[in-house]
């Protein structure tokens, strides 16, 4: 683009100023006009008599700002220790991407015993990964860990480590032997096949933890019995319960007035910014990015809020008391949730969680 200087400006006769523009051999590019209110841009070298025009035939201007090479010289002119301390910071970075800043840690092994390991063979935080050879550090870790396989991959300046463990076979089953399909957990029978055994239960009964489902055991029409391997599978309908207790009032949030503003820079995804002295507080945030230098320039205002709580009906709190009992369900739920029941009561809201798992 161009050198230009974008004007800003207001007031009547809009066309007939552009042809004076033009007249006097002023070049006018980027035209936006909404009512009186008009945007142009103008070579930079243009724009003092360009400004001189305007004031003469007495228009409002609204703003001026240099666009292209003159901006950016412009920004260099004011930020130049804080321009100088990006460039320090990216080479920085640069060089510090050759070491290890991190190691992650997965699979089936604890993260001490993969990181003794690792240690042994000289890979640790601030190692250099240049040397690294990786296939070498996985047949490692496989042989002294008496894994099935490692896989160590490299990210930057992280490491993420995944070390397998070896699987056991399960032993086949003795149709012979006696067992009973046990309820795991509290619920309502809403399903049952029972492909050999006795069922003990039926459809709609309730049941608690460790309840025999089908019990392991066949009944002759003569009375008698044998043992056997129950088979068979029963559906229950489990749920999840959170109840949120109203007290009368609710919480809100206060200003008090103080801010924090704080100005700092995003460089390659990493922030360097300071970190807010208040304990609670909202933010506005502004950006600038500066596309050359891949850095963005950020604008931190803080403002401290305090708590309190005021008198409120159950209606003005009732979606706050829908969540926090739904939090609670939620924390209690393991599986997954085929129905959501909400029911607002007088001292508070009650929220339960449905959902179904098959027994075998």
């Amino acid at each position: 683009m161009a050198n230009r200087c974008r004007i800003t400006f207001e007031g009547l006769n809009i066309g007939r100023l552009l042809g004076v523009l033009n007249a006097r051999n002023i070049p006018v590019f980027e035209v936006q006009r909404q009512g009186r209110r008009c945007c142009v841009q103008v070579p930079s070298t243009l724009s003092k008599q360009t400004i001189a025009i305007l004031q003469e035939r007495c228009y409002n201007i609204l703003g001026v700002e240099l666009i292209g090479l003159p901006r950016a010289l412009q920004f260099a002119q004011k930020h130049f220790v804080f321009l100088l301390f990006c460039v320090v910071a990216a080479v920085f970075l640069a060089l510090s991407s050759q070491f290890c800043r991190r190691i992650d840690v997965a699979g089936d092994f604890e993260e001490q015993e993969v990181c003794s390991v690792l240690d042994e063979m000289g890979v640790s935080v601030g190692c250099n990964l240049r040397k690294l050879n990786l296939k070498e550090v996985e047949n490692a870790l496989a042989n002294n860990l008496d894994a099935m396989y490692a896989v160590v991959k490299r990210s930057g300046s992280v490491l993420y480590v995944n070390a397998v463990g070896k699987k056991t076979i399960e032993p086949p089953i003795d149709l012979t032997q006696k067992r009973n399909i046990v309820a795991p957990r509290a619920g309502v029978v809403i399903g049952l096949v029972c492909e050999q055994g006795n069922p003990l239960v039926k459809i709609g009964d309730t049941v608690k933890a460790g309840d025999v489902l089908i019990e392991g055991k066949r009944i002759f029409n003569d009375g008698t019995s044998e043992d056997v391997y129950a088979l068979g599978r029963v559906t229950l309908s489990i749920k999840a319960e959170g109840f949120a207790e109203f007290d009368g009032t609710k919480q809100v949030t206060v200003e008090t007035g103080n801010t924090f503003t704080s100005v700092g820079v995003v460089l390659f995804g990493k922030e360097y910014v300071r970190p807010c002295p208040f304990e609670h507080f909202t933010v506005d945030v502004q950006t600038t990015k500066l596309s050359p230098l891949n850095l963005e320039i950020r604008t931190d205002v803080f403002r401290e809020i305090v708590f309190e709580r005021v008198s409120a009906t159950i209606e003005e709190c009732l979606d706050a008391l829908q969540q926090s009992a739904l939090d609670q369900a939620q924390n209690l739920c393991d599986f997954a949730v085929c129905r959501t029941v909400c029911e607002t009561k007088p001292n508070g809201v009650s929220v339960a969680l449905y959902g179904e798992i098959l027994v075998e």
